[in-house]
């Protein structure tokens, strides 16, 4: 086992994974901006420290889960960046969803700072986050992947090696397209069906045994009352919140155009996760894209 670990990036995602790899008896460094989340890390454990860099200093692995790709080259590259710092043969693995040519980037100053590097997104709540079930899709050596395995699995019960570096984000960004996109259709099966009459029960469990069926459907039915769990039941409540599927679908779409490759639905999906957004509903769980219907159905 790894023993010196550093974490940065403790939020929604971040702050269970970090608690899970203190539960299995890694010594664990944390960096994160906002202070409470540090300090409920040191209540556990962990011991604080003021920059990325410094964790660096203090670690043979440095996990970051941060929120975009600027983010990202700031924990990398800023003046207190964990390159400044990196001990030779260390190895990060960014956790983050970011651009793919951003994690390639990144792993450039990585190896040339001497070096190992992983792009390892997470797809899953932070309900799964806390259960430490969540898959985990890896880019990079699969020779660095089978040395820090165990360390993964600490978070993850699915990890699956996609390929070279980079390749880890491309194959998040496919699953988190899937993903959006049929959230707003379930939402626009559901406000159609109740606006005829339809029963919001009935809708699941036809829906549930039928060509309609999906994740989206079974852990975000967008109608109260249908499923417990849903985020609905609970002001929203963000599993994984609509600003960051619109980042995610940006950052699909932005790939896409790169390749010249028309992503019709998906263009649609970001401009209502967009919009919602725009209405105030950015930090709620992205199933709130639901709230858009509500909207123009009291127009």
């Amino acid at each position: 086992m790894t023993q010196n670990v550093g974490f940065v990036g403790l939020g929604t995602m971040g702050k269970p994974m970090a608690l899970n790899l203190l539960k299995a008896g890694y010594q664990l460094t944390v960096f994160d901006v906002d202070g409470s989340a540090v300090e409920s890390l040191v209540a556990e454990g962990a011991k604080a420290e003021t920059s990325a860099k410094n964790v660096a200093e203090n670690s043979e692995v440095i996990v970051s889960m941060l929120p975009a790709s600027q983010h990202s080259l700031a924990a990398a590259f800023g003046p207190d960046g964990y390159i400044s710092g990196l001990k030779n043969g260390a190895t990060i693995i960014d956790m983050s969803t970011i651009d793919p040519d951003t994690t390639r980037q990144i792993a450039q100053g990585v190896t040339e700072a001497g070096g190992k590097m992983l792009d390892a997104p997470v797809s899953g709540s932070s309900a799964w986050a806390t259960a430490g079930t969540l898959t985990i899709m890896v880019g990079g050596s699969k020779d660095v992947l089978d040395e820090h395995h165990s360390l993964l699995s600490c978070m993850g019960t699915n990890i699956i090696h996609c390929g070279d570096i980079g390749m880890g984000e491309t194959v998040k960004l496919a699953n988190n397209l899937v993903a959006g996109v049929s959230m707003v259709a379930v939402t626009e099966a559901f406000a159609l069906g109740i606006s005829k009459g339809a029963d919001p029960k009935i809708l699941f469990e036809v829906m549930s045994k039928a060509s309609g069926n999906c994740w989206t459907l079974q852990t975000r039915c967008p109608a109260p009352d249908v499923i417990e769990d849903s985020p609905v039941n609970n002001g929203f409540a963000p599993g994984f919140m609509t600003d960051l599927m619109y980042k995610d679908l940006g950052l699909a779409l932005s790939a896409a155009s790169q390749e010249k490759l028309p992503l019709a639905l998906t263009a649609i999906a970001h401009e209502q996760y967009g919009a919602t957004s725009r209405q105030g509903f950015g930090r709620l769980d992205f199933s709130a894209v639901a709230k858009l219907l509500e909207t123009h159905k009291h127009e």
